[in-house]
């Protein structure tokens, strides 16, 4: 029985050990901004998403003001995704621009290799399997205008939705996982 018992509990450290997560805190004037049903209510000012992840070095970040195309992507509306139709796109390394790509035809890829290759701020924390980063957000950059939009300037929501892909050997995506969802509602 004991050896049983040590069998299982060593089965389910290596699964703890391995599981995958992803952890966004979104703050603004240095102060932690509590959401209400994934909405948040932010300043036109700059934000930043604070994220801590375990077992996972990359994810896609769908970001757009299409509320069904968040919709359809959250299994809310049955529409087709744009974003699921497409492979992510790398933004700046280093986050250099300090934007947030808004598309709605394919998702951002937010990833942390090491301190030398990532999509964050300067100066991230850890390595592949565990790290922290922050992103800082001073303005959104339309893909599908090409142009960019200062945060004290944008008026509306944003709807974004963080995840990880599964794919098949065609690059079809054939599922995946919501890590983190959010609408950000900018007001002054």
């Amino acid at each position: 029985m004991k050896k049983l018992s040590l069998t299982i509990l060593f089965c389910l450290l290596s699964f703890i050990t391995f599981a995958q997560s992803l952890k966004v805190v979104i703050k603004q004037d240095g102060k932690v901004i509590k959401p209400v049903n994934d909405v948040y209510d932010l300043k036109n000012s700059t934000f930043q998403f604070e994220i801590t992840s375990s077992n996972l070095e990359g994810f896609l970040v769908g970001a757009t003001t299409n509320k069904d195309i968040y919709a359809g992507a959250l299994g809310v509306l049955n529409t087709e995704v744009p974003w699921f139709q497409n492979t992510g796109m790398a933004e700046e390394l280093y986050n250099k621009d300090k934007e947030m790509f808004l598309m709605d035809s394919a998702p951002s890829y937010w990833y942390y290799t090491d301190v030398k290759d990532h999509r964050f701020d300067k100066n991230p924390k850890g390595n592949a399997k565990q790290w922290t980063a922050t992103r800082t957000i001073t303005r959104f950059y339309d893909i599908m205008v090409d142009q960019p939009i200062d945060l004290k300037d944008f008026d509306g929501r944003v709807f974004i939705l963080m995840y990880q892909p599964e794919y098949n050997d065609e690059y079809d995506l054939i599922g995946k996982k919501n890590l983190f969802q959010a609408a950000l509602r900018f007001k002054d």
